[in-house]
This record gives C-alpha cells, sequence and structure tokens, in this order.
C-alpha cells in the first residue's frame, strides 16, 4: 500500500509538473503535451486533439467504454502505436484550463476521431490520388490456369472498419485488390462472393479520408457490397454464403480492419473479436460456432487484424472429413501493422494478396510490380495456402523485426498444400487417403424441405453412431439415432416440427464426425 501510494504520488507530481501555464485552446493543449509529455518525440506516433472544449464531468465515448473527463479543459490524444491497427495501447490526456494534466491508458480512440485535428504525426500523407482507380488502372488480369473450379468456390469478405474516423481507406484497399484476384485470377463469380463492407451501400461518408467507400469494387458499374459489417450485416451475410455452399465446395473466409483482445480491457470475456461497424463485436465464440455449420470440402480463413491468432484454435485442429487451413497477420496477443504500406495497403494482406496475385500495386515506400521472390515454393504451377502464408511471413517487414508474428496451421497436417484460391490442386498423383476424407455418407431426399426431411448415410461396417439435429447456433433441437447400427445403407426420418431456418444433422462415430446442412421453408 505504501509503494502504490509513492507511486501515484510521484505520477501526480510528474502530471501537475507538466505545466504551470494556463492553456487557452485545444492545439496549445497538444502543443503542451508534445512538448512536456513526449519530449518533442514524435516517433511512431500521433498526436491529435478534439477541437472544442470538454466540461468537468463529462462522459466521452470509447468503442468499447466511456471515459469521464476529470475536469473543465481540453482531449489530446496520443496513438503511442500510429502505424498499427486497432486496439492497441494510447493515451488520452486531458489537459485543463490552468495547465493540470490527466492521463487514461486506453486501447481505442474516441469514437470522434474523424472531428479530431492532427497536430503531429509520423504516417505518410493519405495520397491525393484516387487509390480505388489507381488500382484498377494497375490490375492486370493473371488467369490461375489450369486448375479452376468457379462453380465450387466462394468467399466471404468483412471489413468492420469500427467506425467512421478509424475506417481506413486501407481496409478498401485490402477488400478491392482480394476481389479483383478472386474474380479475374481465380474466376469466381461475383454471386460466389459475399462481402459485409463497413456501413455497406449507405452513400454517406464512411471513411476517415472523408469520402464513401465505392461500393463497386471492379468498376464494371454494378455494386459488389452486399451487406454492411454490423453484427446484423455480417450475419446476414453468414446466412447467405450458408445457403449458398455445400458438400461439393470450397469457401474462403477473410477478415480486415481492426482487432481486439479481452485481456486487460473492461469488456472480459471474449479472448478475441473482430471490431465490426459502430463499434460492434464479433468474438472467437460466435465465430467457431458459425464456421461449424459449413459442410464443404475444405475451409480456409485469412485474418488480417490485430489479435487475428486469436481464431486459429477455433479454426484448427478440426474433425471429421472437412480440410482447414487458418492464417492471420498477428498472434492472439499483438498488433497487426500498416507498415511501409501505409495508406493504401495493410502490409501483410498486401504480401498475400500479392503472393496469389503474382505481383503488388505501389503502395506507400514499396514501388509495386514484381514480388520479391517466387511464390510457389514447390514449383508445382499453383500458389497454395500454405505457400500464401509462407511468403506474406517472409515479406512482411514487421515480421522479420519481430513486432507481429503471423501465423499458419491446416488440419488435417499439409492440406494447406492441397487447396489455393482456385479450390482443389492436382498435380496428377493420386491421393487415395486425402480423397477419402472428402466424402460424406450423409445426404436428404429435399433439401431445402417443407415438412419431413428423410436423411440418409451408408455403413461399410457395423458402427456406434449419434445422429442429432441442431439449430444455427449449436443447440440440438433432436436425436435422430443412437446406438449401434448394422453395416449398409439407413433412412431415418425426421418430423421437423420446427421453425422455418438452417439445421445442420450431425453424426458422430467412433471413426468420424460428418455433418449435414438442411433448410426448412
Amino acid at each position: 500500500m505504501e509503494e502504490t501510494l509513492k507511486i501515484s504520488l510521484s505520477l501526480l507530481a510528474i502530471l501537475c509538473a507538466l505545466s504551470s501555464a494556463g492553456v487557452s485552446s485545444p492545439r496549445e493543449a497538444a502543443a503542451l503535451v508534445f512538448d512536456d509529455l513526449l519530449a518533442l518525440d514524435i516517433t511512431g506516433r500521433t498526436v491529435s486533439y478534439l477541437p472544442e472544449a470538454v466540461y468537468q464531468g463529462q462522459g466521452i465515448e470509447a468503442w468499447h467504454e466511456t471515459v469521464v473527463s476529470p475536469f473543465g479543459g481540453y482531449l489530446v490524444l496520443v496513438d503511442d502505436m500510429a502505424l498499427a491497427n486497432w486496439e492497441h495501447p494510447c493515451r488520452w490526456v486531458f489537459v485543463a484550463f490552468d495547465g493540470t494534466t490527466s492521463i487514461v491508458e486506453m486501447h481505442t480512440p474516441p469514437i470522434w476521431l474523424e472531428r479530431m485535428e492532427v497536430y503531429r504525426t509520423s504516417l505518410p500523407a493519405v495520397s491525393s490520388i484516387d487509390n480505388r482507380q489507381a488500382l484498377l488502372d494497375w490490375f492486370v488480369p493473371n488467369p490461375q490456369t489450369p486448375g479452376n473450379d468457379p462453380e465450387h468456390t466462394y468467399a466471404w469478405i468483412i471489413s468492420g472498419g469500427a467506425n467512421q474516423g478509424s475506417n481506413h481507406i486501407r481496409y478498401y484497399g485490402d477488400v478491392q485488390f482480394l476481389y479483383l484476384t478472386l474474380t479475374q485470377d481465380y474466376g469466381y463469380t461475383n454471386d460466389h462472393i459475399v462481402i459485409c463492407f463497413a456501413d455497406g451501400t449507405n452513400p454517406a461518408v464512411d471513411n476517415s479520408s472523408g469520402g464513401n467507400s465505392n461500393p463497386d469494387l471492379d468498376g464494371d458499374g454494378t455494386v459488389d457490397f452486399d451487406f454492411d459489417a454490423s453484427y446484423d450485416g455480417i450475419w446476414n451475410g453468414y446466412n447467405q454464403i450458408l445457403s449458398l455452399v455445400g458438400s461439393d465446395d470450397h469457401l474462403f473466409i477473410f477478415t480486415t480492419d481492426h482487432g481486439g483482445s479481452g485481456k486487460g480491457l473492461t469488456n472480459l470475456p471474449p479472448e478475441a473479436y473482430l471490431n465490426l461497424w459502430n463499434s460492434q463485436q464479433w468474438n472467437d465464440d460466435a465465430y467457431d460456432t458459425w464456421i461449424d455449420a459449413f459442410n464443404t470440402i475444405s475451409l480456409n480463413v485469412a485474418m488480417e487484424q490485430c489479435y487475428s491468432g486469436g481464431f486459429l484454435a477455433e479454426t484448427v485442429p478440426t474433425t471429421g472429413s472437412q480440410h482447414r487451413t487458418f492464417t492471420s497477420a498477428a498472434n492472439g496477443s499483438e498488433s497487426s501493422w500498416a507498415g511501409a504500406t501505409m495508406p493504401d495497403y495493410d502490409e501483410w494482406a498486401y504480401w498475400w494478396i500479392g503472393a496469389m496475385h503474382g505481383s503488388v500495386p505501389a503502395g506507400g515506400s514499396y514501388p509495386g510490380g514484381a514480388l520479391p521472390g517466387n511464390p510457389d515454393l514447390n514449383d508445382d504451377g499453383f500458389i497454395s495456402y500454405g505457400e500464401a502464408a509462407n511468403r506474406a511471413k517472409a515479406w512482411d517487414s514487421y515480421a522479420q523485426s519481430g513486432q507481429e508474428h503471423p501465423q499458419y496451421d491446416d488440419d488435417p497436417d499439409s492440406c494447406g498444400d492441397l487447396y489455393y484460391l482456385g479450390g482443389r490442386i492436382y498435380t496428377g498423383i493420386a491421393d487415395e487417403t486425402s480423397e477419402a476424407l472428402l466424402s460424406s455418407g450423409l445426404s436428404c431426399s429435399a433439401n431445402p424441405f417443407t415438412g419431413a426431411a428423410v436423411v440418409s448415410f451408408e455403413l461399410s461396417v457395423p458402427t456406434e453412431i449419434t445422429l442429432e439435429v441442431l439449430d444455427i447456433a449449436g443447440r440440438r433441437v433432436a436425436t435422430l439415432a443412437a446406438g449401434e447400427l448394422a453395416a449398409g445403407r439407413h433412412e431415418i426420418t425426421w418430423n421437423a416440427e420446427v421453425p422455418t431456418g438452417v439445421y445442420l444433422v450431425r453424426m458422430d462415430s467412433p471413426s468420424t464426425i460428418e455433418t449435414l446442412r438442411l433448410v426448412k421453408f
């Protein structure tokens, strides 16, 4: 207690000593903080201020909490990791009219960030050119043939942005670069891609540069955004992609913008989450439940946001026949960085997508063009998920400096070498074991269905099984079978006296877990 008191008194003395002079404007408050608190050192930082005074007791909203002003005066934001995506350490410095200061340690900025004015920054200036059009002018299709399977490849892309002040143009750059790569290199059709982006198709200003994110990513005159990236928006996007994919398909999921972690914050749990529009969250537990509903051949996930590695354990390992890969810009306890490519793209995403495309656009300090090396490490003519993860890690400057640690894993082991954005990699070498893992015995006579559903499957040997129906939240609705069944074909009727919606039939056996998605009309 005595030691704590000494520390507190020392801190108070430091804070009070920052200035004995009065402060008459928010810019003077920022100058005081820059001069006295930061000792004129802006390295890696941004100092900004709210352009109007705050009053004592005023509540100022952060993303997940409210901070109360201790006195009348001004609010100065010190972003100590200006090149990193949120959430990360920052300081809210309240400066009283008499020069007294009070510091609140935070992990997010005020939701008014777009209104705050920059006093000093280490960030490169935002390009004055139309970044969207610049990418369209640069992009030359690089078709990945042979092997693309557009009939069976799907993508779900999410970029929440948090709010206008924190929805940086680089998140649009990530999504646009990826969208062009998917459609023009790998043959994805627009109706096989579901995009949840910031405020969706709302024409209002939605990015930190003061503009609106154009929903036409490829310049063909049609809208490519499907939903906004609020929680309701991604729920709608999820249900749409869930209704599209089946047991013969491959699904790729990509997320970018801001991530967070419950560690050290006021909203424990969850462990990790993606920040959505309006500062809402999609946490790792909900994500786990949602993705387990996908009954696809392969599920492949790439995440750019801070703390993105916190979603790894929810992605792999998996059970049953589905193959999964996961890659992220950071581990579960650190930020991801914009770095040298700021402000047009996030650096890790820039290299990951570039590896899949075969080249990169100009970005900040990097001139663009040819990649630093050949991403096709095994020289088989395909850029697998494993190879793209390897190259993004090798070329990301913050990964090489040890400030972020990109993650990669797959299950079964090495299956990331079998899949790429175009679907399954076939090299002419038979892989009977892998092919066997891809087959599912569950089927339904009619799907979607309106009344009863007849679920069928075939067992090669007598097997102890449990056959259950789950709702989309993972709650058991019905048990259709439990115990040993003979070898051969089985048909079991589910008298589905339940509301319309999406349901999962799950079969557990000692050797496998298989799922079948059913839609009741």
